[in-house]
């Protein structure tokens, strides 16, 4: 069983890099804000500079996990456009 990790260590141990993240708990789920700012813990399935690689891997890595999210744990530039 992997470890649950804060939103802190995640940042620390994954720098710049997409994160998969099983059985997100999320705080002030009522408001409109980025998922990052929003998770406090959760499990690591998988992490990557590529999110490309993340959307492949999830739905093989999500088994046994209620839920999942994906965060970036880097600065997202404010003038790139992201295609979902």
């Amino acid at each position: 069983m992997q470890p649950i990790l804060t939103i802190d260590e995640i940042k620390a141990q994954y720098p710049d890099q997409w994160v998969l993240v099983g059985n997100p708990i999320l705080k002030d789920l009522d408001t409109l804000e980025a998922i990052i700012n929003k998770l406090v813990q959760g499990v690591v399935l998988f992490a990557s500079k590529d999110k490309r690689e993340i959307a492949y891997k999830a739905k093989d890595l999500r088994e046994g996990y209620e839920g999942i999210t994906c965060v970036y744990t880097g600065e997202m530039p404010r003038n790139r456009k992201w295609l979902l």
